[in-house]
């Protein structure tokens, strides 16, 4: 019996591992280029600024160099993620998920700030 359970939760943790490491929708859209936009602190007391940067596509991986500026910010960030569907799902240096719309010329969504306030986002293509 402790075999068959042993064997039961080895299979289940499989299935469940390859589920995890599946990736998302494909892409409907492409965000290669150009884009400029806003960031504010959910908490807008704490600061705003503005964004500028590239993203680089590849299937659905992107990668990009974006300049954060603001009073109290000037910053490089280097980011990478994916695009599932029409969600840029980005993995670092933050997470976040940013949703393309209006024909793929602009991008909204929430990212994980590097305190403990999440930063809206708003990004149009150039």
């Amino acid at each position: 019996m402790k075999t068959r359970l042993g064997v039961l939760l080895a299979s289940v943790m499989v299935v469940t591992s390859s589920c995890a490491t599946m990736s998302g929708a494909p892409p409907s859209v492409n965000v290669t280029g150009d884009w400029a936009g806003k960031w504010e602190y959910r908490n807008v007391e704490r600061g705003s600024g503005d964004l500028k940067g590239t993203f680089k596509q590849d299937g659905a991986t992107i990668s990009g160099n974006f300049d954060v500026t603001g009073p109290v910010v000037n910053h490089v960030a280097i980011v990478s993620g994916a695009v599932s569907g029409n969600d840029v799902v980005l993995s670092s240096p933050s997470t976040g998920r940013l949703t393309v719309s209006g024909n793929g010329t602009e991008m909204i969504g929430v990212v994980n700030g590097l305190v403990d306030d999440a930063l809206k986002i708003t990004l149009r293509r150039q």
